[in-house]
């Protein structure tokens, strides 16, 4: 974590967004209406429209954030690889299944390169003070971190957990049975977290170091352990809400399961224990709400905590806390529900105004050049394609 410091080098700024909630429930209706009457084609302008809003009112040390992208630019992307994969479907439909097959397989091997194009253009089209963010790393690294890093982990985690279900096949009974659950529960976690930690940890690194503002470079010094053992402890924490669940659906499980062998369709049972599924699922749902949010705060923290501009003249920081964002993120659900949508548009601006005021810039900005690289945004049938994989980068 940074250390925070008085002194001309090391003043302190935090980002102000000053968005209004009506404002954006205008904007939202509007998208809304036109996305419907066009049947879906509004949608990439809507897209745009929105994150304009937001970007055009945050603020850093009195500048607001420029956003030029086009939901033109959006839309050609999404309407060229819908074409690629209606065409890869309809050879798969037709009996060509190697065609087919191939043109996904080689659309889902194109996808981490795709975004890094995207994250380009999103880029350049964001900007502070009339200087351009920039974007670019290593095709390769890409590829590697962003698809087959992760598929590897996977693999091998399931691995592990079959050769143990193999292994422990010998304990009998329902103490032994229950003993192999947990065991083979508690490495899969423990696998998931490695998986995400490793991911995620070269994500960063990938997106940190290949960040530029003008003619000055961001990096990140990432500590993979921190990240790994971040990301685990994000996966236990949803162990608790399972242990629940299991519990308190196993009884009705177990005699759904006789009343189907016997063939008897008992809908009585069903209502009977209608509450308790109920709280099932409403504990799932807290569950997953409550990892998400513990690991959001552990990869944003350490992603921000870690990253610099300008050879370390500038410093990031971010104070967001996990019980913080869970209850945020609970409310922001809950009254959206209940007022079936009509109160998202508040309930988004308070969260983002809630994160932009935990976010803070370390160092003097007015000292920084803010000139433009010559480095010009590419282009080409692979960028037009690519414009509309909008990453989305879970520490950001």
């Amino acid at each position: 974590m940074n250390e925070f410091v008085g002194g001309q080098e090391n003043q302190r700024h935090t980002f102000i967004f000053t968005g209004k909630g009506w404002q954006y429930f205008v904007l939202c209706l509007v998208n809304v209406l036109l996305s419907c009457i066009t049947l879906g084609i509004y949608m990439p302008w809507a897209i745009v429209k929105c994150r304009r809003y937001i970007y055009e009112n945050m603020t850093l040390n009195g500048q607001a954030f420029t956003y030029k992208a086009t939901g033109g630019a959006i839309f050609v992307s999404f309407l060229l690889i819908m074409v690629i994969y209606s065409v890869s479907v309809n050879f798969i439909v037709h009996g060509s299944h190697l065609i087919g097959f191939t043109l996904i397989g080689l659309l889902v091997a194109a996808l981490p390169l795709m975004a890094i194009k995207s994250l380009q253009y999103q880029a350049a089209m964001t900007s502070l003070n009339g200087v351009s963010f920039g974007f670019s790393c290593s095709k390769l690294q890409a590829w590697l971190y962003m698809l087959v890093v992760p598929v590897v982990l996977s693999l091998v985690n399931w691995g592990v957990v079959y050769l143990l279900s193999l292994a422990t096949e010998s304990l009998d009974g329902s103490t032994g049975m229950l003993i192999r659950i947990v065991f083979i529960a508690l490495v899969g976690i423990v696998g998931m977290g490695i998986t995400y930690g490793i991911t995620y940890a070269k994500w960063m690194q990938l997106i940190g170091n290949g960040g530029s503002f003008g003619i000055h470079r961001f990096a990140i010094g990432v500590n993979m352990k921190a990240c790994i053992v971040g990301c685990i402890k994000a996966v236990l924490v949803l162990l608790p809400f399972v242990v629940v669940i299991a519990w308190l659906i196993a009884p009705i499980f177990l005699q759904m399961v006789m009343l189907a062998v016997l063939g008897v369709a008992d809908d009585a049972f069903i209502v009977e224990n209608y509450s308790r599924i109920m709280a099932c699922y409403f504990l799932y749902f807290v569950g997953i709400i409550v990892t998400v949010s513990y690991l959001y705060v552990t990869l944003r923290n350490l992603f921000m905590n870690n990253l610099i501009l300008a050879e370390g003249k500038i410093r990031f920081h971010s104070s967001v806390t996990a019980h913080g964002l869970v209850w945020r993120f609970v409310l922001v659900m809950f009254i959206s529900g209940i007022t079936l949508g009509l109160a998202y548009p508040w309930m988004k601006m308070w969260l983002v105004s809630w994160l932009a005021s935990n976010s803070h810039v370390q160092g003097d900005l007015d000292s920084l050049e803010l000139t433009n690289d010559d480095n010009t945004l590419e282009t080409g049938p692979a960028m037009w394609l690519s414009r509309g994989v909008m990453a989305y980068i879970p520490f950001i």
